[in-house]
C-alpha cells in the first residue's frame, strides 16, 4: 500500500511539474515560421544548408566539386577550351533527388563559385523542375548568390 501511494504522488507530482514547465511556455512567441506567410520576410542563418547557389561565370570547370559529392549528383561538361586556354562551360546540373544537402562540394571550390544558399523550397508543377536544375540555363530564383551586405540580392 504504501508503495502505491508513493507512486500515486510520483505521478501527480511529475504531472504537476510538467504543467508548470508547458505553462511557462504557454505565452511566449513562437519559434516556428508559418509557411508559406508572404507578409514576412525570414532570413536563416548563415549557415543554412538550402539550395546551393552558383555562379557559372566564376566556375573554372575543375570538377572538384562533383568529385567531393558522396553521393555523385553533381554532372559537369565543358565544351572545350576558350582562345585564353580556359574551359568553357556548358553544363552544371544538379540532382535534387540525390543530393543530401551535406555542403561537401562548397570547400573544395577553389574560385568559390559555389554556396549555400536560404531558398529551401523545391515546389514545381513536374518532377524535372524541382530534381534536376542546371545552373548554367538560369533556372530558378537561386542562380546568383546572395552577399551578407545585401540580403534582397539574388531574390527573384
Amino acid at each position: 500500500m504504501r508503495t502505491y501511494l508513493k507512486d500515486v504522488w510520483h505521478g501527480i507530482s511529475s504531472t504537476a511539474k510538467g504543467m508548470v514547465l508547458t505553462g511557462r511556455h504557454f505565452f511566449t512567441k513562437p519559434t516556428t515560421i508559418e509557411y508559406p506567410d508572404p507578409g514576412e520576410q525570414t532570413y536563416f542563418s548563415p549557415y543554412e544548408r538550402g539550395l546551393h547557389e552558383f555562379e557559372p561565370e566564376k566556375c573554372i570547370v575543375c570538377h572538384l566539386c562533383a568529385k567531393a559529392c558522396p553521393v555523385d549528383c553533381i554532372t559537369i561538361e565543358d565544351g572545350g577550351k576558350a582562345a585564353d586556354g580556359s574551359k568553357i562551360l556548358t553544363r552544371y546540373e544538379i540532382d535534387y533527388a540525390k543530393c543530401l544537402f551535406c555542403s561537401l562540394c562548397i570547400d573544395p571550390c577553389p574560385v568559390d563559385c559555389i554556396h549555400m544558399g536560404q531558398q529551401y523550397d523545391l515546389a514545381a508543377f513536374d518532377r524535372e523542375g524541382g530534381v534536376r536544375i542546371d545552373f548554367t540555363k538560369g533556372e530558378g530564383p537561386w542562380r546568383t548568390a546572395k552577399t551578407s551586405a545585401d540580403p534582397d540580392a539574388g531574390l527573384a
